[in-house]
């Protein structure tokens, strides 16, 4: 992987080629550092003004693609315009409206046992956070001691073994997601959400530091800018690097100052003076 602050000049040559860019977002451990707790990763007031000055670009789109659930995902942001997709794409959240997809009767049960049992089988287990994200479920381990990390493991095999044909196991940062063996991920979510633009002038940005992006990772190969956030030499089929979200903001920051975004900005402002002096 290359360094994307030391290849500007190569992404500015393909934003020149370009009309519209569409910039799609991790949340935890991108636009905001990994913390003991996810109730405590809150977006900084200059992540919210970049992304603010992002959304306004009227040739910018801008979606925020998270594990979180969508009211969780929201909540943290706030910002009108912008895409919020939850669950890893199972919820959506954009000026159309809100789309959800609900699990039948018989996947809520299954929920429910599933997670009876692993918060009888390791809440007692110091450090342990269990996250109810209504169609997904988390179990959160970054605070509790090393020895606890086999039990976790262990348990979580049990659920595999008893559920494993109808929900699957997914393992991110310090914790594990109980998600029902359905055709969504990250990949398809950017998919979906590309099929409403032009093909054409078009260039996506995707941003993440985790397993869960690689799918989306593997979509845009070939197709736009791929960015993993973390350690150069970390497994990732992403094109590009940034160490830390500090260097997210500051690559976002220089987007929303770079020349193609401002000049694609400054003639469709053009044209809108135009309409309305016609009008």
């Amino acid at each position: 992987m290359r360094h994307l602050l030391e290849n500007l000049d190569v992404i500015r040559r393909q934003m020149d080629r370009s009309r519209n860019f569409y910039f799609f977002l991790d949340y935890d451990g991108t636009l905001t550092p990994i913390v003991s707790r996810p109730d405590l990763a809150f977006l900084s007031l200059e992540a919210k003004r970049i992304l603010n000055r992002l959304q306004d670009c009227p040739q910018v789109f801008v979606a925020i693609i998270s594990g979180r659930s969508l009211e969780d995902l929201y909540d943290k942001i706030r910002i009108p315009g912008i895409t919020y997709v939850g669950n890893h794409g199972l919820e959506i959240r954009n000026p159309a409206g809100i789309h959800k997809k609900v699990l039948s009767a018989n996947r809520k049960k299954e929920m429910w046992e599933i997670q009876a049992t692993l918060k009888r089988n390791l809440g007692t287990l110091p450090g342990i956070l269990f996250e109810d994200k209504e169609s997904t479920f988390s179990i959160h381990y970054r605070m509790a001691v090393r020895e606890s990390h086999r039990k976790v493991s262990k348990e979580i095999g049990q659920v595999i073994k008893k559920w494993g044909a109808r929900w699957m196991v997914l393992r991110g940062k310090m914790v594990f997601e109980i998600r029902p063996r359905l055709e969504f991920h990250k990949g398809k979510a950017v998919k979906d959400l590309l099929k409403e633009m032009p093909e054409t002038g078009l260039l996506p940005f995707c941003f993440g530091d985790d397993r869960t992006d690689e799918d989306a990772f593997r979509f845009l190969r070939d197709r736009g800018i791929t960015v993993f956030v973390g350690p150069p030499e970390s497994p990732s089929e992403a094109e590009y690097y940034l160490q830390n979200p500090g260097e997210v903001l500051e690559f976002l920051r220089r987007m929303a100052k770079t020349d193609p975004i401002r000049k694609w900005t400054a003639e469709k402002k053009q044209a809108g003076r135009w309409e309305r002096m016609v009008k």
